[in-house]
C-alpha cells in the first residue's frame, strides 16, 4: 500500500500574531494539501482510542470503502498547538493516539508504525501484542 508523508511548515506566532492566529495559518496549509475524495483522520489527544486490532478494524472498513468513491485516507498530525476548529471540522474521523502527550514527530512514528501493524493482521499475518 502506497504511503506519502507531507508535511507543512510549522507556524510561530511572530510579533502582533496571537497564538490563534498562528494555528489559523497553519490549518490553512493544512487543509491546501488534504486531497479531494480521501477520508480524513485527525490525530488528537481528545480523539476515540482504539486497540492495534480495533484499529485494523477500521482501517480495513476504510480501505474497503475506498474501492467505491473514496480514494485513499489522509492521517493529520498537528503541530506543537494541534488544529485549528476549522481543520478540526474537515475531519471524518478523530482518533488519539494515547492520551499522554506525544510530539507531532512521535505521533508521525507511531501512526505508520500502527498502520503497518492493522495491515498485518488484516493480511492475516501475526503480530506482537
Amino acid at each position: 500500500m502506497p504511503v506519502q508523508v507531507v508535511e507543512v511548515k510549522d507556524e510561530a506566532a511572530a510579533d502582533g500574531q496571537s497564538e490563534s492566529d498562528a494555528l489559523r495559518k497553519e490549518g490553512r496549509r493544512i487543509r491546501e494539501k488534504l486531497s479531494r475524495g480521501h477520508e480524513v483522520v485527525l490525530l488528537d489527544a481528545g480523539g476515540r482510542e482504539m486497540s492495534t486490532t480495533e484499529f485494523a478494524a477500521f482501517l480495513g472498513a476504510r480501505i474497503n470503502a475506498s474501492s467505491s468513491a473514496l480514494r485513499g485516507i489522509t492521517f493529520v498530525v498537528g503541530g506543537h498547538q494541534g488544529v485549528d476548529e476549522e481543520t478540526r471540522h474537515v475531519a471524518d474521523h478523530i482518533l488519539s493516539l494515547s492520551r499522554m502527550t506525544l510530539t507531532h514527530e512521535m505521533a508521525r512514528l507511531v501512526i505508520v508504525e500502527q498502520i503497518y501493524r492493522a495491515l498485518t493482521i488484516l493480511h492475516g499475518g501475526r503480530y506482537h501484542r
